[in-house]
Parts: C-alpha cells; sequence; structure tokens
C-alpha cells in the first residue's frame, strides 16, 4: 500500500505523463492542421482581392479545383473568403488560430458577432482544448457574455486564471442533491467531466482528504485538488446553499494547514475555492478584505437550471 504523500505523488505523475503522450499524439496532427490552416487563409487573401469580380468568380475556382477533392467546393472557399477578412495575417501567426481544427475555426466565425469574441473563443478553445461539441455547448451557455460580467470577488491574478465565477454541472440533476454529501458523491462519481468543467490541470488529490495536526486533531478536506500548471494545491469546499462569513473562516484554515503541512519545496502556495449554490458579493467582498490568502468563489449550475433548449440537447440520446 501506498503512504499517502507517494499516493499524492503518484497520482500528480501519472496525470503529467498522460498529458506528454495526448501532447505527443496530437503533434502530427497540429502539424498538418496548421498547414491547411494558412493555406485556406491564403486561398481567401486571394479570392478577396477580387471581390469586385463577384461571385461567378468564386463558381469557376470551383470547378477548377475540384481535383483537390470536396474541401474546395463553393460553399468551402465562400467560408475561405470569410476567414481571411475575418482575421489579420499576423493574428493568424499570434493567435492559436493554426492549432485548432478548421471546423470549430468555422463554427466559431458563423456563431460570432465581433473580433474580440471570435479572439476569445479560439483562445479558449485552445487552452481547454475543447472538442467542437463542447465548443457548441459554450455557445449555448453564452460563456463568452457571462465572462463580460463582473465577477462574484475581485480575485488574485492567479486564482482568476484558473477559477471559473460559475462552474455548470449539467451531469448532475437537482432531485439527486439534498445534502452536501450528495453534491460531493455525484461530483466524484463524474470526476472526468468535473475536472474538464473546472479546467486544464486540475489533478485529484483526494475527497475527504485527511489533515492530521502536530497535536493529532483530525480536519477533513471536501476535495483537495493539484493543480499540474502553477504547482499549486486547491482546498475546494462544497457548500448547498448560500455561503456565510464562517465558511470563509474554515477555508482560511484548510489553506493555512495545506501549506504548513502538505506543501513540499516546488509547490506555490494553496489556493481556496468556495463552491456554492449562491454567493452575496459584499459578503464575499467584505469577508475577504485585508486577507492574505488566494481565495475564489465559484457558483454551480445544475442540470435542470440550465435553459430548457439546453437541457433537452444534453439529455437527448443519440440514435
Amino acid at each position: 500500500m501506498m503512504n499517502n504523500l507517494i499516493q499524492k505523488d503518484y497520482l500528480i505523475d501519472l496525470k503529467r505523463i498522460k498529458e506528454t503522450i495526448n501532447e505527443n499524439r496530437s503533434k502530427a496532427m497540429v502539424v498538418v492542421n496548421s498547414a491547411m490552416i494558412k493555406t485556406y487563409y491564403e486561398i481567401g487573401r486571394i479570392i478577396n482581392e477580387r471581390k469586385s469580380w463577384g461571385n461567378k468568380y468564386i463558381q469557376r475556382l470551383a470547378i477548377d479545383l475540384k481535383e483537390y477533392g470536396k474541401g474546395y467546393s463553393y460553399n468551402h472557399l465562400k467560408i475561405m473568403s470569410q476567414f481571411a477578412h475575418s482575421f489579420t495575417r499576423n493574428e493568424i501567426g499570434q493567435q492559436p488560430v493554426v492549432q485548432i481544427p478548421w471546423g470549430t475555426i468555422v463554427i466559431i466565425m458563423n456563431k460570432c458577432s465581433s473580433k474580440e469574441e471570435m479572439l476569445w473563443y479560439i483562445n479558449q478553445t485552445y487552452r481547454n482544448r475543447w472538442s467542437r461539441s463542447m465548443v457548441m455547448k459554450q455557445f449555448e451557455l453564452q460563456a463568452y457574455q457571462r465572462n463580460l460580467i463582473e465577477p462574484i470577488t475581485s480575485v488574485d491574478g492567479v486564482v482568476q486564471d484558473i477559477v471559473k465565477d460559475t462552474l455548470i454541472l449539467d451531469f448532475i440533476s437537482k432531485d439527486d442533491i439534498q445534502t452536501e454529501k450528495d453534491l460531493k458523491d455525484k461530483l466524484i462519481d463524474n470526476i472526468v467531466l468535473f475536472l474538464q468543467e473546472l479546467g486544464p490541470g486540475f489533478a485529484l488529490v483526494g475527497r475527504e482528504y485527511k489533515l492530521i495536526t502536530p497535536t493529532n486533531k483530525h480536519f477533513y478536506i471536501d476535495l483537495l485538488m493539484y493543480h499540474t500548471k502553477i504547482h499549486s494545491y486547491v482546498v475546494i469546499e462544497v457548500k448547498i446553499g448560500e455561503i456565510m462569513p464562517a465558511d470563509f473562516g474554515q477555508l482560511s484554515f484548510y489553506i493555512n494547514a495545506v501549506n504548513d503541512l502538505e506543501k513540499i519545496e516546488g509547490d506555490n502556495e494553496t489556493i481556496g475555492l468556495l463552491l456554492c449554490k449562491e454567493a452575496d458579493k459584499y459578503v464575499v467582498k467584505t469577508t475577504l478584505k485585508g486577507t492574505t490568502n488566494l481565495v475564489g468563489v465559484s457558483k454551480y449550475k445544475l442540470l435542470e437550471e440550465l435553459p430548457n433548449y439546453l437541457i433537452k440537447k444534453l439529455t437527448q440520446v443519440d440514435k
């Protein structure tokens, strides 16, 4: 049997190894995808130089490019024109556009109403490794618009980079949650989906993680995570109601205790996250005033609390 420290380090190593395997597996595809997208962009620029020639010019191109396959049809050439119109060459070079699948770029272009929104979705898709279906889900949840809303509280930049203002727990039904234990059970039962919603870099260290003080007092953290990208423990306390000032006191104790008892050389300061149903901005702001701990607050929404049209899509069985 592994002791807690070895088990914890093993899980961190396993996560890093899996990320390395997946990254190297995809390198070849990234190179091919990058070349293809740059090709489409240059074709779009050429087409746009001849806008005055009208659509017959594109129709003629589609006929003459048939030998290269369906990817150069009239409709696809029109999309290439839109692509070149939407981005500058510098943006193609500076943004992770060429590392995102073409089909996903097309969705983003068609769904967004501004350049800022497009670049935001492109960056988030790249950063979070969203699949095409996940990108569609983010549009349905109005992720960009929610991002513009003032967060519950102003937090440290490190926390802001990894903590979302709202977590969408569409894999949990309202009927299944009566107690905090129920919510923690469901999060663990659906740990892969929960980690995906938290974002890249999160690894589970343990549920009801035991802390033993030098005075032999035992305390249990709801969920202890480790963030592999910023090398910090993340203490998550789960609340099914509205958070109160006392909840921050409990979280602060856990943060300090993890810093004292678990953090080793190479680890950065521990982050605390209150995952709650409701949070009053004034209570949060006032409670955190003057604190030196890294603390964030995330509200959560369950399946039934999402728009009706989205619930139907999420619960629909593919035939």
